[in-house]
């Protein structure tokens, strides 16, 4: 004869094994579902097809021989004064068309910030502004010459 007390705890073992999986996968859906920032690629094909343009276009950047020199300072509340200087590969000022500055959030969409800088002499420009957040952002600066786009990118911390 079979003994039904010995067996009687076998299916509940194999249901609790599969209750704490379930829960396990439970908790791990929620934290995906709630930590996500939104951040994606946006047209990641079409950057991926254009890379062998975005080669060229650094080539034809160092060709320029530009320097750039960028110096961001926080002014406190968020605020962040951002100067720039550009020279040619004399040391002689380059005078763009236009610079902009776009500051970008890298860990949440929504904040991003472009604005056009002032002259504040020859080849020397800059503005000020408030950030909606503190914290790390893409500096990217472009500056619009006939010669050519000339683009610098640095990691900023902003208090």
């Amino acid at each position: 004869m079979i003994d039904r007390r010995r067996l009687g705890w076998g299916p509940w073992v194999f249901f609790a094994m599969f209750a704490v999986v379930l829960a396990a996968n439970g908790i791990m859906m929620i934290f995906a579902f709630t930590s996500w920032t939104g951040l994606e690629t946006v047209g990641a094909y079409s950057k991926g097809v254009d890379y062998n343009r975005t080669l060229e276009a650094a080539r034809a950047q160092r060709t320029l021989g530009w320097q750039l020199e960028s110096v961001v300072q926080s002014t406190g509340a968020q605020g962040v004064r951002i100067e720039v200087t550009l020279r040619d590969r004399r040391g002689g000022a380059v005078i763009p068309d236009r610079v902009r500055a776009r500051l970008i959030r890298p860990t949440h969409s929504g904040h991003d910030t472009t604005v056009t800088l002032a002259k504040r002499a020859a080849g020397r420009y800059g503005t000020e502004l408030v950030l909606p957040l503190p914290g790390q952002w893409d500096l990217l600066i472009l500056a619009e010459h006939p010669g050519g786009v000339y683009q610098a990118r640095r990691r900023v911390v902003i208090e």
